[in-house]
């Protein structure tokens, strides 16, 4: 398994970290993912699936927040692995992310790590 510590900013406080094995990474999400530090996980993604890992697991665990420019880099994610034949799955989901997902109508789309298939629609 390979890991990489990403970047920090210190504007936002956020980093990303990626870990890969064969045809599988993970990315850490930490602190803030916004505007301003969005750059850092489209960075981390395309990383991990041009090594050849394109079954992503997108982990919420250290997330304290995240806005727009994060929902659209997560459907860049998802977008780029299916195109590779991969998949992406989202971790430790707290019920804020959860909820903020399933208000922009994108809960349905993802699949959560633990769920068989993507979260049903409330």
């Amino acid at each position: 398994m390979t890991t990489d510590e990403g970047a920090t900013s210190s504007a936002t406080a956020s980093v990303v970290r990626t870990e890969a094995s064969g045809d599988s990474g993970r990315v850490l999400l930490l602190g803030e993912i916004d505007h301003g530090a969005v750059d850092q996980l489209d960075q981390a993604v395309e990383k991990l699936l041009e090594s050849g890992a394109i079954h992503l697991v997108l982990d919420f665990a250290g997330l304290n927040f995240f806005d727009s420019a994060c929902i659209s880099a997560l459907i860049r994610a998802k977008t780029s692995a299916e195109e590779r034949g991969g998949t992406v799955k989202l971790a430790n989901v707290d019920r804020y992310a959860r909820r903020i997902l399933d208000i922009t109508g994108l809960l349905g789309s993802f699949t959560i790590e633990g769920e068989e298939s993507p979260s049903p629609r409330a």
